[in-house]
């Protein structure tokens, strides 16, 4: 830790963890293993801690709250630990996201929480300048920040679940990145539908469709089928008016799927757009063929198309 740390042995009683700590949540299990590890050989890497104050034998973790933890589980009598300088609120911070997220992945309503604490001490907001500061990559600083966006009630669902093996979670940070990129596409296409429902209603309403046991939602991404529908019906490929009447039922009813939703209004539209396009394509390269002899194996399948295109026609 440098020239300004220095080696003891404390009381785990004497220590407590760090408020400002970015790693909020212990995945149980994993914390089982280490609880055996240290059991079987002790803790081998000394915790990282500052005092409350010069004059007291009262410490603050900077880094080993899960050695901690286990140590006290267990009755350790003492833990090894590196005293250092007691850091101001941004510098305790800023050191522990450096400390802590190169080891692991946390989830990301941790990094959330701790990042909005950032912002708050340092004024700063700017994604570049925050990924700088924190260690963390734009691209999570900028996830990171739209999960703060969610009502709190949202919030407190990924929180009390964040302990968990993903496996066992509903209330993913994933699901609500899905909920939050539907959401705004309806709110901005959609003046009508979001006059009548409310951003914190209208992302409860989808939700609900994770919680849903019948299993509404086959995955995270059926949202992503959304933003096709108002796609269908902004490009023509389906009638406007039943994307509007769709997506107005999605959100009114818990038990309807983003995706059976697209695929009763706009599937067959975005089928037949899709058709068009390589339509025009063949139909360039047909023309190049006219003065040229074709092979049998063209000539057949030619033909198979033609009577395809012909019994199309023929249902108009």
């Amino acid at each position: 830790m440098g020239p300004s740390s220095q080696l003891e042995s404390v009381d785990p009683d004497l220590i407590q963890p760090n408020p400002l700590n970015p790693r909020r949540y212990f995945n149980e299990e994993r914390l089982d293993l280490l609880r055996t590890s240290v059991q079987e050989v002790g803790i081998l890497v000394p915790l990282i801690v500052y005092k409350t104050a010069p004059d007291t034998d009262l410490y603050v973790l900077m880094d080993g709250e899960r050695r901690w933890r286990c140590s006290i589980d267990l009755g350790l009598p003492e833990v090894p630990v590196n005293v250092i300088e007691s850091p101001d609120p941004l510098d305790n911070l800023l050191r522990m996201f450096n400390i802590h997220n190169v080891r692991e992945d946390w989830p990301l309503i941790s990094v959330a929480l701790s990042l909005r604490l950032v912002i708050d001490e340092s004024g700063e907001d700017r994604e570049s300048r925050l990924a700088e500061m924190t260690g963390l990559t734009r691209s999570t600083v900028r996830r990171a920040k739209r999960i703060l966006t969610l009502p709190d009630y949202e919030l407190e669902l990924i929180q009390n679940e964040a302990h968990l093996d993903r496996s066992k979670q509903v209330h993913k940070e994933d699901l609500y990145l899905e909920i939050e990129s539907a959401v705004s596409v309806i709110r901005n296409e959609l003046p009508g539908i979001a006059k009548d429902y409310p951003r914190a209603r209208m992302i409860r309403q989808f939700a609900a469709k994770a919680e849903d046991e019948e299993g509404t939602l086959v995955a995270v991404t059926d949202f992503r089928y959304v933003g096709r529908l108002l796609k269908a019906g902004k490009n023509g490929f389906a009638d406007p008016n039943a994307v509007e009447d769709a997506v107005r039922s999605l959100v009114e009813h818990v038990y309807l799927s983003p995706k059976d939703v697209f695929d009763e209004v706009a599937a067959a539209g975005y089928a037949q757009h899709a058709v068009d396009r390589r339509a025009a394509i063949l139909t360039i390269e047909l023309e190049k063929l006219v003065d040229t002899p074709l092979s049998s194996t063209l000539r057949e399948r030619l033909s198979h198309l033609e009577g395809l295109i012909r019994d199309l026609l023929g249902r108009d």
